[in-house]
């Protein structure tokens, strides 16, 4: 019986999975799918996602079906209903938000959030029960200029994240150095408070939740990437029953570099947490324009620890300038969008143990493609 499970387990390995890639660049390139064969390592382009429409700055997608996209220079955020194969149909009509970089959806799908870097707005959108989005939009901004020296100039908001319990966004404002915290309502999100990064400039950019319930004996926490000083800070989200506060681990944040090269000499961008809750990554853009980036690996530390996180390792990006990756849904494989490159790079990567491998196993080279990208996979 055990030879029988055996022999199974193997012929089961040699089975193929393929994983659909959907990758938005900017407004100068088109959204295009890919397709990755994760044992011949074929990495392909299959086609125009949205033919005849410039790509979109940022995609979420918060179900096999479903995909939004931020026009940052129309302005606007879209629906789409997403194929097997990646290639994305309109539903709805576009609505008018602030010059949009990125996109989210709540957890109960009630409406979508959008950040704007240039203009220092955050928008919502409802949402009807087909996922399409309900105009007009909700929009606040924020006027205050950065009182510190830095490359910033004024609010400049990043990205927004769901806390685990979907009570609360967090949005990053990489100008002024602050994380905005909004409690969700039915339809739209208030403003609550602002917490300032814990070293500034800092330049706090994107943000992944670690913990419960993934790992259901640790609290909940916040981990923030810094762009400007290329740092990782984690806050443990403490609740009380009407609110929830930020306190930070540890007595400094974590560099993504080997080295801390100083402000702005290399500039990180994105992160990813491990499905299992071990580990993070960190992708650092290197500030030349053609010089390759890397990607930083944490082992994530218990709350109770010291530390927060323990880098692990450095690996190379396999291209120049990544500003956006992504992790299958089985933490073993990791897809990286190289902008300058013009690249797509696939990694392989142990979960378990946290090792990224040091060359890409494909790389998928002269595709259109702008300098953000996001990446699904089915």
């Amino acid at each position: 019986m055990l030879q029988s499970l055996v022999l199974l387990s193997l012929l089961g390995a040699s089975f193929a999975t393929i994983h659909t890639l959907i990758i938005s660049g900017d407004s100068s390139g088109g959204a295009f799918s890919a397709r990755f064969d994760d044992v011949t390592h074929e990495l392909t382009h299959t086609g125009m996602s949205i033919p005849g429409v410039n790509g979109g700055n940022w995609i979420a997608l918060p179900s096999i079906s479903t995909a939004y996209l931020t026009f940052r220079n129309a302005s606007v955020v879209a629906a789409y209903d997403v194929s097997p194969s990646g290639a994305l149909t309109a539903v709805g009509s576009p609505v008018v938000v602030p010059v949009p970089v990125y996109v989210g959806v709540t957890h109960n799908s009630s409406f979508l959030f959008t950040a704007s870097y240039p203009s220092g707005a955050i928008a919502t959108v409802p949402l009807d029960q087909n996922g399409i989005p309900i105009p007009p939009a909700s929009t606040t901004t924020f006027t205050a200029t950065d009182p510190l020296p830095s490359p910033q100039d004024q609010s400049r908001p990043h990205s927004g994240i769901v806390d685990v319990s979907g009570q609360y966004l967090i949005f990053p404002d990489d100008g002024l150095d602050l994380l905005h915290v909004y409690k969700i309502g039915a339809t739209s999100a208030t403003f609550l408070y602002d917490e300032p990064s814990y070293v500034r400039p800092a330049g706090p950019r994107h943000g992944v939740v670690s913990g419960y319930p993934v790992v259901r004996d640790w609290v909940p926490r916040l981990h923030v990437v810094n762009e400007e000083d290329n740092s990782v800070e984690t806050w443990i989200m403490h609740y009380s029953p009407n609110n929830m506060s930020l306190i930070m681990q540890g007595s400094s944040a974590v560099s993504t570099l080997a080295v801390p090269a100083g402000m702005n000499v290399s500039t990180a961008a994105e992160l990813l947490i491990s499905p299992n809750g071990k580990y993070l990554l960190a992708s650092n853009r290197d500030a030349s324009l053609f010089a390759e980036g890397s990607i930083a690996v944490f082992r994530i530390n218990p709350p109770t620890a010291e530390t927060a996180l323990t880098r692990i390792s450095i690996t190379t990006s396999g291209g120049a300038n990544p500003r956006s990756m992504s992790l299958d849904r089985t933490g073993k494989w990791l897809a990286v969008a190289n902008g300058n490159s013009n690249s797509t790079a696939m990694f392989s990567f142990d979960q378990e143990t946290g090792l990224l491998a040091r060359t890409a196993v494909a790389n998928l080279t002269g595709v259109r493609g702008g300098l953000i990208f996001h990446y699904y996979f089915r």
